[in-house]
């Protein structure tokens, strides 16, 4: 998820949405494990079930199709170097369907590169333009907040 979430950040979840929104950051399993990606839109899987469409940002491949039952939650805000931001309001949504929008383009461009050669040139380009992006609109648009709550769930996520 890097530039917008590196090792030593924290996020603070809540409950999913039942229909989420282009450029949500979505807490779900894989495998054994939780991943919190940014979902880009309604998918079917090879199947024809339908799934959600996620990537991490600074990936430059899809994941593979997660179900609805997969998610656990959803995030709404994150800290990075010791401060804490909301996700919520229209700042926020809009530079994150933005960041989904740059993931559906980059993520066609890498597979498009990688078939004459070139998927390396379009990883490295996917990830300067979202470092750029993130360096100039991340803080103007995602308000500072009190460190929430912290409490445990009663139940695991």
């Amino acid at each position: 998820m890097v530039p917008h979430l590196t090792g030593g950040d924290l996020v603070a979840a809540g409950p999913p949405e039942p229909t989420p929104r282009p450029g949500d950051l979505l807490v779900f399993v894989q495998q054994d494990y939780l991943v919190v990606h940014r979902y880009l839109g309604a998918a079917r899987d090879p199947s024809g079930r339908p799934c959600l469409r996620t990537r991490g940002d600074g990936r430059n491949e899809l994941d593979p199709a997660v179900s609805h039952g997969a998610v656990r939650a959803r995030v709404v805000a994150i800290r990075r170097a010791g401060v804490w931001r909301s996700l919520e309001g229209v700042g926020p949504a809009t530079y994150a369907r933005l960041v989904a929008w740059h993931d559906l383009f980059w993520s066609s461009a890498g597979i498009a590169g990688r078939k004459v050669g070139l998927g390396r040139a379009a990883s490295v380009l996917d990830r300067a333009v979202l470092r750029v992006a993130a360096a100039l609109l991340f803080a103007p648009l995602h308000a500072r907040i009190e460190a929430p709550d912290a409490t445990v769930p009663e139940s695991p996520v």
